[in-house]
């Protein structure tokens, strides 16, 4: 991937110098901080400070560091639009005014709307209709663009309607609808008809709207006049550049596609490559981790089955320990091998009351899930006798107990079991024990 990465490098440096041999500019970059940004950061800073506290101070604070921040005119102008805002909506409209006119001389167009539209509600929420005129006379001299100019007009309308100067706010009004901003022109039709309406002149309201619409229309169609001039001379200039560019690109053309046909070819060849052998990677990789995550969960399970075999041994053992008959019984405690030899070479009959062979039944349910219920189930046939025999070869009785407690030899009990599993069971496998057959069973 590196040799290819290589190629494509050499081709566009190749490309480069045949275009003109510019020499690129080298000039070390400087770190600028970016102004804009931390204006804006203590700009936010201050809109929530106003949300969250009645006092000014810490507002100001934040709002005189980001004007300072600010490069352009306009970012300016809208801190000290939210500062007057501020002061407004808190009933504050003298401490609102300085920063009012000190927003209109920096405002761009899109300002001077919400500027004359505050003022205006601001003063009329308050009844101080004719102080707000005033105003905007002040905010009037500081427009130098004729495109601004109407947003006055429309708020001097307003609050001369405002005071019930009717042919004032019809003056201003006019004037408005004349403009040449269509939302100032629609938003001032629209109150002058309205404010006919009130009057019962029904017929100048009618004659407003037509008017209205008529100027809407001439605008619209001087306005898609100057668009389709404008796209018309843009696209002549665009047509006459794609036609210079097209004869570079000519020259061009046959050297880029040789050069790509090539690159292509590597490229297809290498991916190809190498996707195979990812491929062939990541299949061994998921069978040795099959294999491992096999191996592990084998293990895993081996101890688990383990540590039940310990722990149900050891249960099993506890449970036997309280039979009354586990002391009797030699081969059911767990002694070293000497004493073992020892008691064999006693010989001695151990007898067990019913209380005892009951004991031993039931302890046996307990350890081993109703073992006597369960294989009285399968071989009805078998009595209480041949139920407590099977009950001492489950819980691996010596067959040394067993002659000393049924008194007969031990030759004896291997035939005994031999015609328990044969006559009373019905085993006929050779290679099965009875002794298995009720461990498994």
């Amino acid at each position: 991937m590196k040799k290819l990465l290589l190629l494509l490098l050499m081709l566009i440096v190749l490309l480069s110098c045949g275009r003109g041999g510019k020499a690129l500019d080298t000039a070390p970059s400087r770190v600028v901080p970016d102004s804009f940004a931390i204006g804006l950061n203590l700009f936010n800073k201050g809109r929530a400070a106003s949300h969250s506290s009645a006092n000014m101070d810490s507002v100001l604070f934040y709002m005189q560091l980001a004007e300072n921040f600010f490069k352009r005119e306009g970012d300016k102008a809208q801190v000290n639009r939210f500062i007057a805002f501020i002061y407004s909506s808190r009933g504050m409209l003298d401490e609102a005014v300085p920063y009012f006119l000190k927003a209109s001389r920096m405002a761009d167009e899109w300002q001077y709307s919400s500027i004359c539209q505050e003022v205006a509600k601001a003063y009329a929420a308050a009844g101080r209709f004719r102080e707000g005129v005033l105003v905007l006379d002040l905010i009037r001299k500081n427009m130098n663009d004729r495109k601004v100019v109407p947003y006055y007009h429309l708020a001097k309308g307003n609050l001369w309607a405002g005071v019930n100067e009717y042919d004032s706010a019809v003056t201003y009004y006019r004037t408005a609808s004349i403009s040449l901003n269509r939302w100032v022109a629609a938003e001032a039709s629209r109150r002058l008809k309205m404010l006919y309406s009130s009057q019962g002149k029904d017929s100048c309201s009618f004659y407003a709207a037509l008017a209205a619409n008529e100027h809407l229309v001439n605008e619209l169609r001087r306005e898609e006049g100057f668009e389709n001039r404008t796209q018309y001379e843009k696209a002549k200039l665009e047509n006459e550049l794609n036609r210079l560019k097209i004869d570079k690109q000519r020259r061009e053309i046959w050297l880029l596609s040789l050069g790509l046909c090539f690159v292509v070819a590597f490229a297809v060849g290498y991916i190809v490559w190498q996707r195979r052998k990812r491929q062939m990677y990541k299949q061994l990789w998921r069978e040795q981790s099959l294999r491992l995550s096999q191996t592990e969960q084998l293990l895993q399970q081996s101890e688990e089955l383990n540590m039940l075999r310990e722990k149900e041994g050891m249960l099993r053992e506890s449970l036997f320990r309280r039979m009354k008959s586990f002391h009797k019984i030699p081969s059911l405690e767990k002694e070293e091998e000497a004493s073992e030899e020892e008691s064999d070479s006693q010989n001695r009959r151990i007898a067990l009351s019913d209380e005892e062979w009951e004991d031993i039944r039931q302890t046996v349910d307990g350890s081993y899930d109703r073992f006597t219920v369960r294989l009285l189930e399968a071989f009805p046939g078998l009595s209480m006798k041949d139920i407590y025999f099977c009950c001492l070869v489950k819980i691996n009785v010596s067959i040394k107990d067993l002659s000393d407690i049924y008194c007969i030899s031990r030759t004896s009990i291997s035939r005994k079991k031999q015609r328990m599993k044969r006559d009373k069971l019905g085993l006929t496998e050779n290679n099965e024990t009875l002794d298995d057959f009720l461990r498994r069973f």
